[in-house]
């Protein structure tokens, strides 16, 4: 008879934890959502199943990413009066003929390309109006780190040489520790600003604890209580 499953936390990971009549401890992620479930024998001590998923929290943490990677929305097709991402709300896409790269009406959520008059093919057109989302995208979240990292660098206790942005597909950001360097995902620009700072906060906290281990997640817990609602929020998707 397999008894009822709960949800536990180990090493900052949440996982459905499932007792079976079961010879070993089997671990498996979920490959569509990221979701953690461990079965274990039900005469196994909390401590050895603990320990066994503290063992595997690199493997856990990669598997995640790339279920992240697969949950990333597709890009949109950049149509007039599209609703774009941006900051866990949508802006509306204004598509007009001139010589600027873009403009932001934040007042009205409104985002505007000017494009050619004549473009050589629909197929141009469609790159022009990506470069100039990835560029809007790109500048917007870059304002946004120098003020972060003024805000979270004293609360986590270290300071980092230098943090920029680029497109990834299999995590939200990434830390050089021996060169202190920061790198964001280009994607968090459409999530909520909670959900932009926790990311910073766990790289800024690498340069303290390089690996995924208790301690690692009770220093991000520390200077961020908060930071599991951020971490649903970005599995959630946009």
């Amino acid at each position: 008879m397999t008894l009822k499953s709960q949800q536990i936390f180990v090493a900052g990971i949440e996982l459905t934890f499932t007792r079976k009549s079961v010879r070993n401890i089997n671990l498996r992620v979920n490959p569509r959502t990221g979701k953690v479930m461990v079965s274990a024998p039900k005469s196994a001590p909390r401590a050895l199943v603990e320990a066994f998923i503290t063992s595997r929290i690199d493997w856990i943490t990669e598997a995640q990413q790339k279920a992240l990677s697969r949950k990333l929305i597709q890009e949109p097709s950049l149509h007039n009066g599209e609703r774009i991402a941006f900051l866990g709300k949508y802006i509306e896409l204004k598509l007009v003929s001139g010589k600027k790269a873009y403009e932001f009406n934040s007042s009205d959520n409104l985002l505007t390309f000017f494009l050619p008059d004549q473009a050589d093919s629909q197929e141009g057109n469609n790159h022009i109006k990506k470069q100039l989302l990835d560029c809007f995208y790109r500048a917007e979240l870059q304002s946004l780190l120098p003020p972060m990292l003024e805000k979270w660098e004293p609360v986590v206790g270290v300071r980092s040489k230098e943090c920029r942005v680029r497109k990834m597909r299999t995590r939200w950001g990434s830390c050089n520790i021996h060169q202190a360097r920061i790198w964001m995902s280009l994607e968090l620009i459409k999530y909520p600003l909670g959900c932009i700072e926790y990311v910073l906060v766990h790289e800024l906290t690498h340069l303290l604890e390089p690996s995924h281990n208790k301690r690692f997640h009770s220093l991000v817990g520390e200077a961020m209580p908060d930071w599991k609602d951020y971490k649903k929020r970005l599995n959630k998707g946009v």
